[in-house]
């Protein structure tokens, strides 16, 4: 999505995403363990900053979008920045860590944003990545699909909002990590499928449609589908934490742009 698209979707963030599992907080910290100033890349509204300060992590947040770092600050963390992942615009070594949570497959250049994490990082570079090796058309983006279509017919056309998926295997490939974990996050639906249709609209750049078309178009949806927009039942997908050291990682990425 774009800066303004998280803008919108920022107050409604994260009663539509479920909390950092245990497991993934205690393996993200276990990966920065020894670090104390930490640079989250991607920061959004803090929602892994804020328990790793819990942890003892002094963290700093840098971010595209204004409403989500507004909404980080409002739950107490005090250093955010408004930058472009691509260009930090700190100086080489300022941190001990850089971190970045499921971000990467949202920018175009995986390689130039993990360097920059790595350039002002000194010991470690920590990276939580999505695994959809086993993954396959979910109900939500077919709901998605047919969604923009009508969307389309009714005059207010969405943006394509690509995803690179395939950046997470690319930058495992480029520049192997020196450990990678595994962990399972839970997806399970909310039991409600009022508020599943209702958080639908704050995924892929549904919020730009107003209000009163989209009541529209979820009427027409549930007509047609006679299913709600997600899947019944507990659902789970992998996650994969990364974690590299910073100098390494530095001289395997200059290698890559190098070649």
């Amino acid at each position: 999505m774009t800066p303004a698209e998280f803008d919108l979707v920022a107050p409604y963030y994260d009663s539509t995403r479920k909390a950092p599992s245990e497991e993934a907080m205690s393996a993200v910290a276990e990966a920065l363990e020894g670090a104390h100033d930490v640079l989250e890349g991607g920061l959004g509204t803090g929602r892994y900053a804020l328990p790793l300060e819990a942890r003892g992590f002094r963290m700093t947040g840098a971010d595209i979008s204004r409403g989500m770092l507004a909404r980080a600050r409002e739950k107490g963390i005090d250093r955010v920045l408004l930058a472009d992942l691509h260009h930090l615009p700190f100086p080489d070594g300022s941190f001990d860590a850089g971190l970045i949570i499921h971000v990467l497959q949202l920018v175009p250049d995986p390689v130039r944003v993990l360097g920059e994490l790595a350039r002002v990082a000194r010991h470690r570079v920590v990276a939580q990545l999505p695994d959809h090796r086993a993954g396959g058309p979910s109900l939500r983006g077919k709901v998605r699909e047919r969604y923009a279509e009508l969307a389309r017919e009714m005059g207010y056309p969405l943006t394509d909002h690509r995803r690179y998926w395939e950046n997470s295997d690319r930058v495992l490939q480029l520049a192997p990590p020196d450990r990678v974990q595994e962990v399972r996050e839970d997806i399970s639906p909310d039991p409600d499928p009022e508020k599943q249709w209702k958080d639908l609209r704050t995924f892929g750049g549904l919020i730009t449609v107003p209000p009163e078309v989209h009541e529209k178009i979820v009427a027409r949806l549930r007509a047609e589908l006679a299913e709600e927009p997600a899947p019944k039942g507990p659902r789970s997908r992998a996650l994969r934490i990364a974690s590299w050291d910073a100098p390494r990682l530095r001289t395997a990425l200059r290698s890559v742009a190098g070649a």
